[in-house]
């Protein structure tokens, strides 16, 4: 008799953190493997393909066997079965770590962090990151601040956190250029059956693929330079960091790091200042720097 979404509270903590794994995998990258749950948690390949099953009884829906690779697929009629958390999502998709729902025991000291305000849903993050790793377009229902909601078909390479939000470099064919769009923006997402061009590969996408060094120093207008040297972990007073181009506005945003060659911004929550502005030359994302002087030759976002 298949089981009841209610036999999910009868698992044992084992099973739940590996039929949560499984689930992931459907949903965020596309497709599981035997393989991928053994390596993961260092189990037979008996337990596997009892989980599997356990898995098919709870949701057969949600998954369908690909007789030419043996690998699980996520189904047209996918519905998760447990609650994701979008920060365990990120934290496995963009760092590599190991994706678990529940968490291990609580905080070893008395801690607090910043609210994340920026919460894009999980559906649309799970079909923006199985289309990169299928390396499949992507349908979208967008809204730009140019052009409103539009539809348009994107070749998406990678998810992007800003530290303020986040986005996904990709080829937009409406465009036909390489763009950043905001996940939060994106109202519907479908992977279609389909690959990128070669042009519109990551290899091309020259602001990805450049490098630039960004050297740091505290701002002129600081009383005591050494705090930001200390806080910063500077050498020699300063701090180079080697950054792509396309995330290096970002970067200067989000620490708030004057742009300007004179270093005129006299706000005194800025306290470092970019002592090599010249470096942005030619950096579409440099308009989102503080002070910034150079323009990019076209608008970063659509």
């Amino acid at each position: 008799m298949p089981l009841s979404s209610d036999s999910l509270s009868q698992l044992t903590h084992n099973q739940r953190q590996r039929l949560s794994y499984l689930e992931f995998c459907l949903y965020f990258l596309g497709e599981v493997r035997r393989a991928d749950m053994m390596a993961r948690f260092d189990c037979a390949p008996a337990v596997v393909t009892r989980d599997i099953a356990l898995y098919r009884q709870l949701a057969a829906a949600n998954l369908e066997l690909d007789p030419s690779t043996k690998a699980y697929l996520l189904a047209p009629g996918f519905q998760p079965l447990f609650e994701h958390r979008l920060e365990q999502v990120m934290a496995a998709l963009m760092q590599g770590e190991s994706y678990s729902i529940e968490t291990v025991g609580g905080a070893l000291v008395s801690c607090d962090y910043p609210a994340l305000l920026n919460r894009p849903p999980l559906p649309i993050l799970a079909a923006v990151s199985r289309a990169i790793r299928q390396r499949r377009l992507l349908k979208v229902r967008y809204h730009s601040a140019s052009s409103g909601e539009q539809e348009r078909v994107i070749a998406p390479h990678a998810l992007v956190d800003s530290g303020l939000r986040w986005h996904v470099r990709a080829y937009d064919q409406l465009r036909q250029r390489f763009i950043d769009l905001v996940l939060t923006r994106m109202l519907a997402a479908e992977v279609q059956d389909k690959a990128p061009e070669p042009q519109q590969h990551a290899e091309h996408d020259q602001q990805w693929q450049r490098s630039i060094t960004l050297q740091l120093v505290p701002h002129p207008n600081l009383p005591d330079p050494t705090i930001a040297t200390l806080d910063y972990a500077m050498q020699g007073g300063m701090l180079s960091l080697d950054v792509r181009a396309a995330n290096a506005g970002y970067l200067l945003r989000r620490w708030y790091v004057d742009c300007s060659a004179d270093a005129r911004l006299q706000d005194p929550a800025c306290r470092l200042w970019l002592n090599n502005a010249a470096v942005l030359s030619d950096v579409e994302s440099a308009v989102f720097a503080p002070g910034v002087e150079l323009q990019p030759a076209s608008p970063l976002h659509s």
